[in-house]
């Protein structure tokens, strides 16, 4: 008989107030098998064994694993590594054997507890349909005559249901309502046992909103109607109560989601995407430990209020390896594992390790770990859990321990950057379908106290449609093509219920305001709305028709009878020359809040002024505020910007420049293609050939308009300064395709000296790093470039 191996563990027998770290010693029999019973025992400095570990007998060339259980001796702390001896001993009718074995014991601490979340992580659109993804996708068995382990929601809320059906140790969360709802519609028979189990802690209802939303790309409202979608219908119709938002997949958040959600009445949050990257650090770096606060924290929003926070830095599928393994030893190996990568950045003797993956069914050894654990050790205890049992043990031992949970508000936006850019019309559309959705609501509100009738299920049925496509396989552009065209018939209703809102609502409103003209003047009222809480000055647009004849042009005036300048587009004529139909543009000043100002248009001399018109022949334009001017030699680039107010030039170079770059169809660490930017390195600039330039005016300001081509692009740049305006605005309108594997872009160097890129999410700015437009992730993976 020899010793092999022998090596420490983490696992500790004894009791919880004298645990006693176990050794595995590995030991091999000879051609004669060793018939007596083995004694196994390590000593050392500090290291004893109050009860040697005993086998009966060993046949010959069998192999046998001894867990003995050590004493570790004070001073030596978790983290000593100390020598011991490994000795086995064995009193046979022909005489006494002895084997030893010098090896290494690295001190374990006692007192951790591995909490095993049983989930599937769902997404309702992705490379599939909704409706295939939840219940119509046709799985066949592969050849080795086994069913897949990705299943539709439907199949797999039903496995889990069994699973704790059949096992009592057994628990899981459900989350989204892309899913929930449904199978509690169209499964009637399983609503007693959901509600009994939860009542009985084994199912949490989790997320607290509809679906996993990517907040960084939505307004603060889609937040907030998400969260009310979603906690409304897992307390008040499933009967739940949400607690933890459950976010595990979503591509970064808004700044303000913690506080929203706080105020919604969520208590904590749990994710795998950054602030680590999209993938975490252990696999972008292999060592938790890179990272720069412990994986449990406080969460806070720029309002204070935030969530008691757990980070997954071997993301969310960290525990599916247990269904994975070959055996119940081999699974609770992978635990051990885990155990080991997640406890040096736990910020208490608590680790949540999610077991599941994307569409997966419960994992096999899950609850045979949790039995094996309970009945072998008493550290580690590895238990299926709930999500807020990990976060009150979390809590527990702080308070106790006085351990301080670090308040973090850093940004944790820059993961998968090509969300912002891929299917850029899916980002535009849920903006287009916000503001009209909450333009409609509040002017329908005011409409209704009015006496108007509210369009309570529309509106309802718009936000609906937006909370369903807020989410972080959606919005983000990352769908299939036919997920993509699904999708825009949704953000379309919703756009068209909101506007439908706003338009009624106005034209009930403008029907009991006084729009009497003055005396003795034939005016036509045109009123001009405002939906914000601020008293605001902004532009105008309206489009004007006159059925008959006759009206020369038209003059606009206030409510002080001066007159008001416009820009007149798009007219149209009668036959005989008169007006049929223009498209105003104007400067609406002193708009109060929530509220509405009246002009009046009255027929005047004609022809009247008509579009633009061509300005200066210098490219130079300006304004109160602003001097811009531009330069045809290097595409119509901007090379100069000047705030008169301050006398400050506001560029290092030249501004509003297009750049075409060629891209990786994959990125080429992460193998990843729409979520991410992949450009291969500096690509073309506009400032590399000339453009025509020329500078044109209207009654209400002047602007730049520049034209080129740019590989097969045709482009004109438009640069506005409107009269009256601290700002300057920007359009460019591209003719043509880019093609596949392309970015186009804008340059844009503003001199700000000390100054970060600012981005603006829903409920905060966020300074962020430099990104470096020119590089190639091919050599430089992570650029930090946010579109």
């Amino acid at each position: 008989m020899r010793i092999t191996s022998a090596e420490s563990t983490l696992l500790f027998a004894g009791t919880p107030g004298k645990p006693l770290q176990i050794m595995r010693v590995t030991l091999a029999a000879g051609e004669a098998p060793a018939v007596a019973p083995i004694l196994v025992r390590v000593e050392g400095p500090g290291i004893s064994t109050p009860r040697a570990f005993r086998r009966e007998g060993l046949e010959a060339g069998a192999t046998a694993v001894a867990e003995v259980a050590v004493e570790v001796a004070a001073p030596h702390a978790p983290g000593s590594v100390l020598p011991v001896m490994v000795i086995a001993e064995s009193a046979g009718t022909t005489g006494a054997t002895r084997t030893e074995l010098t090896a290494m014991l690295t001190v374990a601490e006692p007192g951790w507890t591995i909490w095993m979340v049983s989930h599937f992580h769902y997404d309702p659109v992705w490379w599939n349909t909704q409706g295939q993804f939840t219940q119509s996708r046709l799985l066949l068995p592969g050849e080795d005559g086994q069913l897949p382990e990705v299943r539709t929601a439907f199949e797999l809320v039903k496995l889990h249901l069994d699973a704790a059906r059949s096992d009592p140790d057994y628990k899981f969360v459900l989350a989204e309502i892309d899913y929930l709802k449904p199978y509690f519609d169209t499964h009637p028979q399983d609503r007693a046992d959901l509600r009994a189990l939860m009542a009985e802690g084994r199912i949490e209802l989790v997320g607290g909103n509809y679906n996993e939303p990517n907040t960084n790309l939505t307004c603060a409202e889609s937040t907030i109607r998400n969260a009310v979608y979603g906690i409304g219908h897992q307390r008040d119709v499933l009967g739940g109560d949400p607690h933890s938002a459950w976010m595990l997949d979503a591509f970064g958040f808004d700044p303000g989601y913690p506080g929203l959600m706080a105020a919604a009445g969520l208590t904590s949050s749990a994710w795998a995407r950054g602030p680590y990257h999209q993938w975490g650090p252990w696999r972008t770096v292999g060592d938790n430990t890179r990272m720069q606060f412990p994986s449990e924290f406080e969460w806070l929003s720029p309002d204070g209020h935030g969530l008691l926070t757990s980070y997954m830095p071997n993301h969310y599928g960290a525990g599916w390896g247990i269904h994975q393994a070959a055996d119940l030893a081999g699974a609770q190996a992978e635990v051990l594992i885990q155990l080991t990568t997640l406890a040096p950045v736990a910020a208490t003797r608590n680790v949540l390790l999610p077991v599941g993956a994307d569409h997966v069914i419960p994992a096999r050894w899950a609850t045979a770990v949790h039995r094996d654990f309970a009945a072998r050790y008493v550290w580690p205890r590895c238990v299926t859990a709930l999500p807020r049992e990990f976060f009150a043990a979390v809590r527990e031992e702080a308070a106790q321990r006085g351990i301080w949970l670090t308040p973090q508000t850093r940004d944790m936006n820059p993961v998968y950057t090509g969300k912002d850019v891929s299917y850029v019309d899916t980002k535009q559309a849920q903006r287009a379908a916000e503001v009209a959705t909450l333009d409609g609501e509040r002017l329908a509100t005011v409409a209704w106290l009015a006496g108007a009738d509210y369009p309570a299920a529309s509106l309802d049925k718009a936000w609906r449609q937006l909370v369903f496509g807020a989410h972080h396989d959606a919005i983000t552009g990352t769908e299939s093509d036919q997920v993509y065209l699904d999708l825009l018939g949704g953000w379309r209703e919703a756009f068209e219920r909101g506007d439908g809102a706003r338009r009624d609502a106005i034209a009930y409103l403008a029907g009991l305001a006084d729009t009497v003209p003055p005396a003795g003047n034939p005016s036509r009222p045109v009123v001009v709305f405002s939906t914000v809480s601020w008293p605001r000055a902004g532009l105008a647009t309206i489009t004007l028709s006159y059925a008959e004849p006759g009206t020369p042009w038209l003059a606009l005036s206030g409510e002080t009878g001066a007159d008001v300048p416009f820009l007149a587009e798009g007219v149209r004529r009668h036959p005989d020359g008169s007006l049929a139909e223009a498209t105003i543009t104007f400067r609406a000043d002193h708009v109060p809040a929530a509220g509405y100002r009246t002009y009046w248009a009255t027929p005047a001399p004609g022809p009247g002024e008509e579009g633009w018109v061509t300005g200066p022949a210098n490219p130079v334009i300006e304004n109160e505020t602003f001097r811009v001017e531009a330069d045809p030699a290097r595409g119509g680039a901007l090379t100069r910007i000047l705030d008169r107010r301050a006398g400050t030039e506001l560029l290092r170079g030249p501004g509003n420049e297009l750049v075409l770059q060629e891209e990786y169809d994959y990125h080429p660490r992460w193998g990843e293609g729409q979520w991410l930017l992949s450009p291969k390195g500096p690509g073309t600039g506009s400032a590399g050939s000339p453009a025509t330039v020329r500078a044109e005016r209207c009654a209400i300001g002047s602007r730049l308009v520049a034209s080129f081509s740019l590989g097969g692009l045709r482009v004109s740049q438009e640069t506005i300064l409107w009269s009256g305006a601290d700002r300057v605005e920007f359009r460019t309108h591209v003719d043509g395709s880019i093609g596949q594997d392309r970015l186009l872009r804008v340059r844009f160097p503003a001199d700000v000296p000390g100054g970060l890129p600012v981005y603006q999410c829903a409920t905060a700015v966020v300074g962020r790093p430099f990104g470096t437009a020119d590089a190639d992730v091919a050599q430089h993976a992570f650029t930090l470039d946010n579109p």
